[in-house]
């Protein structure tokens, strides 16, 4: 265990040798100082190792000999420190210098709050835009999520602080009492997702469990993210976006997106939902069946895990503590 800092800082690291230069000197240029910073490198076959050994011998660093994933990554830094809050960081990020000075006094003031997340906007050949990648996440009645605001020019549209149903694992701020309320024995994210979508599975658990989520517009980070959101519903647009993916992405994403709903979604509000999830997900499945039929390797992973899911939502629906009703006002 480490010393007791205000803010741990769990670095999940793969092959992201190319990013990691940025990134270390924003990190190393927050004003607030009060953290600490763990490396968990997924068994890197690039410069990763090298970089930290050489040039951040100070931070602490696993090393992982073989890829176990995003979730069982983070949980590793969760599990390995000590701390008021954690931040969730992607390899692929920048940070302004105030970011960590906003959410932690935000986080100070808030207490109902579990998860605050700034404004991301784009990077692009290394250099920051003014091109959102998401101010919170968005969740539709077919159970659909998409990053808020994602390609758009930041123009203040999105500058007042709110409450949104979820924030993006790629720089989340969380609170470390939420996330020991709402782990599910040693897991915070869930690792049988291994990868995508484990961030709105825990989004959809601290809602559940009554946490408040908030969007800060002052904090401001860029991500190089390299495919572009998707809107509501599925038409051209989505089948754009989900060409951008390679068929790793799309496997887990389709078969993380039914673990999220077996685990979370109420009897009530699947009954109400009903017809627009019905219809959404038969339209998905029509265009893997035809056009991506090597996702459709995720379909007998997701009955061998049913069980595992079951097991989970029993925990979680025990432990639930707003309504239907009130959950149900999320969904758009």
């Amino acid at each position: 265990m480490s010393f007791y800092k205000k803010v741990a800082i769990s670095l999940v690291t793969w092959n992201g040798e190319k990013h990691l230069e940025p990134l270390m000197a924003s990190v190393f240029a927050q004003t607030f100082k009060d953290f600490e910073i763990l490396v968990i490198d997924n068994g890197s076959s690039d410069g990763t190792v090298s970089f930290f050994e050489k040039d951040y011998p100070q931070i602490r660093l696993i090393k992982n000999q073989e890829n176990l994933g995003f979730a069982k990554g983070h949980n590793i830094g969760i599990q390995e420190t000590q701390s008021d809050y954690v931040l969730i960081l992607n390899q692929d990020v920048i940070l302004e210098p105030d970011f960590l000075a906003q959410l932690v006094e935000f986080m100070d003031k808030h207490k109902k709050a579990a998860l605050v997340g700034g404004k991301l906007l784009k990077l692009k050949d290394k250099g920051k835009t003014k091109i959102i990648d998401s101010v919170g996440q968005k969740i539709f009645k077919t159970q659909q999520v998409i990053e808020l605001g994602a390609g758009q020019e930041d123009k203040g549209q999105f500058d007042e602080a709110h409450q949104v149903f979820g924030i993006s694992a790629t720089a989340a701020f969380y609170r470390r009492l939420a996330l020991e309320e709402v782990k599910i024995g040693q897991e915070y994210f869930d690792e049988d997702f291994f990868s995508y979508k484990e961030d709105v599975d825990l989004n959809y658990r601290l809602r559940l469990y009554g946490w408040e989520i908030w969007y800060l517009p002052p904090a401001v980070a860029y991500h190089d993210r390299s495919a572009q959101g998707v809107g509501a519903g599925f038409d051209l647009s989505t089948i754009g976006y989900r060409q951008q993916k390679n068929k790793f992405v799309n496997f887990h994403s389709y078969k993380n997106h039914w673990f999220v709903l077996t685990k979370n979604l109420t009897w009530y509000n699947f009954f109400w939902l009903f017809p627009y999830i019905f219809v959404y997900e038969l339209i998905k499945f029509l265009y893997i069946l035809f056009f991506e039929p090597k996702t459709l390797k995720a379909i007998p992973v997701i009955f061998q895990k049913l069980p595992a899911m079951i097991k989970k939502r029993k925990i979680i629906i025990k432990h639930k503590k707003v309504s239907n009703k009130e959950l149900f006002g999320w969904f758009k």
